[in-house]
This record gives structure tokens, sequence and C-alpha cells, in this order.
């Protein structure tokens, strides 16, 4: 009977391993990833000096570094304090009032497991709505050799805390 049990735990295991929406690849297997979170900026110690630089535009900075708290499939509840974020470079479109920030990132997850990733940030100056193109590109333990994209959308209330939320797919390598 113990062996009967162990094998229909073992099934189980086996078989929560695979999702319907996933299909496996030359490079591995795909499946869908969906993210609801926070952007945490740190305070304004540290600032990034978006171009243009002034007249005869205003001057727009922000935090260049910060973290992300949030769960997403595939890894559930991210460490905040692991999950941290550094923007290289931005700049700001006063004709389409877009401010487009570029962004390197690491994701760590609940069991240690991180992937990092490249992010291009657009934030309507206007009406405050952001969107998040990420690009994952490899990490470790379980992400290792992960790569996939993520839309991720939120609003900026004006304050050092961006809601967010999105999905996209990842792809888990052999």
């Amino acid at each position: 009977m113990r062996t009967l049990k162990i094998l229909l735990v073992l099934l189980a295991v086996v078989f929560c391993g695979f999702s319907k929406d996933s299909h496996r690849t030359t490079n591995g297997v795909t499946v869908p990833i969906k993210f609801e979170g926070v952007i945490i900026a740190t305070d304004n110690s540290d600032v990034i000096v978006c171009t243009p630089l002034g007249y005869p535009y205003p001057t727009i900075s922000h935090s260049r570094k910060g973290w992300l708290e949030g769960n997403q499939s595939h890894g559930g509840r991210l460490n905040t304090e692991l999950s941290t974020w550094t923007i290289f470079n931005c700049h700001t479109d006063f004709s389409s009032k877009i401010n487009s920030s570029y962004i390197e990132g690491l994701n760590t997850v609940a069991n240690g497991d991180a992937y990092s990733y490249i992010c291009t940030m657009l934030v309507n100056i206007s009406t405050f709505e952001v969107t998040l193109y990420v690009t994952i590109d490899g990490g470790t333990g379980r992400f290792e050799g992960a790569t996939g994209q993520m839309t991720l959308t939120g609003f900026h209330p004006g304050t050092g805390l961006i809601p967010v939320q999105g999905w996209g797919s990842i792809t888990f390598s052999k």
C-alpha cells in the first residue's frame, strides 16, 4: 500500500509539471508567464537625468534604481530585496509625450532561482500610463538558459510605487 501511495504521488508531481498551455520546441519548453506586482523606486538621492536637458523643455529626472515586488507564475512570490533594477538611459519625446527608460534587472523568486532581463519602460507624461516591454535573458537555477518576453501595463500615481501587471511567455531550456 505504501508503494502505491508513493507511486501515485510521483505521478501527480510529474503530471503537474505539464501545462496544457505549454509546448516543447527545439529550444526547450515554452509556457505562459503572468506577473502582478509593484515597481518600487529608491529615494531620489540617486537620480538619472533624461535627455533632452533643459530649455526649451523641462528637465525630467527620476530614480535610477529600485526593486520589484510581486507574484509571478513559474516562480511565485519575488524576493523583493533581491529583485533589483537599474535604469541605464532615459529620454523624453515631448512631441509624443512619452518618456522612455531603458532598464536592466534581476528578479529572484521564492526558492532563490533568478532571471535577468532588459526592459523598455514607456510612460505617457500626459496620462501617466506605463507600459513595460520585458525581455528575459537567462538566469540561475530553473531559469538557466531561459528566454522570454512579457508586456506589463500600469499607471504611475506620482509616488515611488507603480503597480503593474501583465503576461507573456518564457522558454525554459532543455
